[in-house]
This record gives C-alpha cells, structure tokens and sequence, in this order.
C-alpha cells in the first residue's frame, strides 16, 4: 500500500499527458482474500493483471481486464481466475474504474481438481507516468468483490484488495488535454490567397472552418503534412499541445520555428476524431 500511494504521488507530479485511443497494460498484481472468517484474511503474492482499454474521447473509455492468481496452502495448490469488464474514466494522469464479470476459483491437490465460478466485480482506479509517447508506468488499487463457497462450507462473500504495477503502451491519441495558453498574437510572415492561407513548412493550405482550429483545404503530395497523413478537412487545433483557434493562431505558433524543428500536431480527423502526429518541418522557401 505505501508503495502504491508513492507511485501515485510520483503520477501527480507528471504533467498532463494526451489520453490515449487505446492501451495495452501488463504487470505484476498482488491480492488479499477475505475469507468471510473461515480463515485469517489471504496474502497472494503470485498474480499477474492484463488489460485492454478503449478510449471514445479525452475522458471516458471502456476497459477489459484479466488477473490470475496463485497460492500455495498444504496439500493444496489455488488459483484464481478472474475476467472483469467496465467504464473507465481519466482525469488528466489518473483514471477510475467499475467492473463486472466473472471470478473463477480453482483447487488442485490429491489427484482432485475442483473448481467454483462467481459473478464478481471491482472499483478503484490508479495512474498513469508517461516514459514516452507510447509508453509509461502503471499502478491501480482496486476493492474486489466475489462469492465463493471456501473449505467446503456455505458460500461466502470475499471483500478482497488488490494492487497492479506494470508497463502501458498506448496508442493514437483520443484528444488533447494540455492546458490553456495564452494566445499568441498573429504573424504576418504567411501568405494569404483566395483559397485560404499558405502554411508552406507544412506543405498545406488552410482556412477557417465551423470548428476551432485551422482546416486544410489542400495539400502538397509530398509535403510534410501529407507524408504524416494528414488530408483534406483535417483541422489542426493544437501545436505542442497549446491550442489553435484560427488560421492566424497556427501561422503564429509556426512563425518561430526553423527548417529542421520537429513539431507536434493536433487535429481532429473530419471534426470527428482527434489524434496527434509529430512532423519535421520544411523548407518554406520550396
């Protein structure tokens, strides 16, 4: 438990993180079984957690998660099975879960196997210490809840604890969180044309749309832009992670940057859909 609220400290120190379209998490679970009084409360070191998320947007998402379970006692070896699905939902580094599903309970020992399942189910929540773009650290605490009959006896509900850590890789991005800067003020570097303003480090034309943001309204074949996969329609609403309202705002954040500058865009796909893509940018001369 110390170690838990250490990492999750460690977590609120991190600065805000885009939330991810999906993550893939697997590492090393601790649990502690209530045994209803049958017995002293259960220590299981041996466990390992995997999940699956899926996130709609910035804030909610829904999670699949696995955890397995082994305890040695005399004569006997146990383990625990357990398939739980829910919502999730993130707040900046943290995130907080409910889910239901399935524990299965299961006894090897004298040549005899038995096995008993239970509807289970699981609230608690953790964080998230980004190490990269597609990776970082996890921790989660969850209160767990099954019903299983112990040592022979009447069926019992076990208010079970249990803990995660390990590695997350994430991918795509459901939409920036970074925090609100101050507007930059225009440049006129950019030229303009009928058919919208020219971002030439990026190969692309731009102009205002119904959304916030700078909508392309055509693309260089080879340029910067298109080679990141960015198309028409596409409206770029963040630069490392401050966000674009207009056309100006995106030609001022670029007016700064050289030849050679990696740069990393937000942009929502069609208005439907935000994502993030690092580019390099080029010449503006060509």
């Amino acid at each position: 438990m110390r170690y838990a609220c250490a990492f999750l400290l460690l977590c609120g120190l991190a600065s805000a993180q885009d939330v991810p379209r999906a993550e893939i998490f697997g590492g090393y679970s601790y649990l502690n079984i209530d045994t209803n009084g049958l017995t002293t409360r259960q220590n299981v070191p041996y466990g390992a957690n995997l999940s699956f998320t899926g996130n709609v947007n910035p804030w909610i998402g829904a999670e699949t998660n696995f955890a397995a379970y082994y305890k040695k006692v005399p004569g006997v070896d146990v383990y625990d099975y357990a398939l739980l699905f829910g919502p999730r939902v993130h707040y900046k580094w943290a995130f907080f879960h409910v889910m239901f599903g399935m524990d299965d309970l299961v006894g090897k020992g004298g040549g005899i196997s038995a096995s008993q399942g239970s509807p289970a189910g699981a609230i608690g929540g953790g964080g998230i210490f980004k190490l990269s773009r597609h990776i970082g650290i996890e921790g989660s605490a969850d209160y767990a809840l099954s019903h299983h009959n112990i040592l022979g006896g009447s069926g019992v509900i076990q208010n079970n604890f249990r803990t995660a850590l390990g590695v997350v890789f994430m991918f795509g991005s459901a939409g920036a969180t970074a925090e609100q800067a101050p507007e930059p003020s225009p440049a006129p570097a950019q030229r303009v044309t009928r058919a919208g303003m020219k971002v030439a480090s990026l190969g692309i034309m731009v102009q205002a749309g119904r959304n916030d943001g700078a909508e392309i309204t055509d693309i260089a074949p080879n340029g910067v832009a298109a080679l990141a996969g960015l198309h028409p329609g596409d409206v770029i609403n963040a630069v490392d992670g401050k966000p674009i309202k207009t056309p100006m705002e995106l030609a001022a954040e670029l007016s700064g940057r050289v030849s050679g500058d990696k740069v990393r865009l937000g942009y929502s796909l069609y208005g439907q859909w935000q994502t993030e893509t690092v580019v390099i940018l080029g010449d503006e001369n060509h």
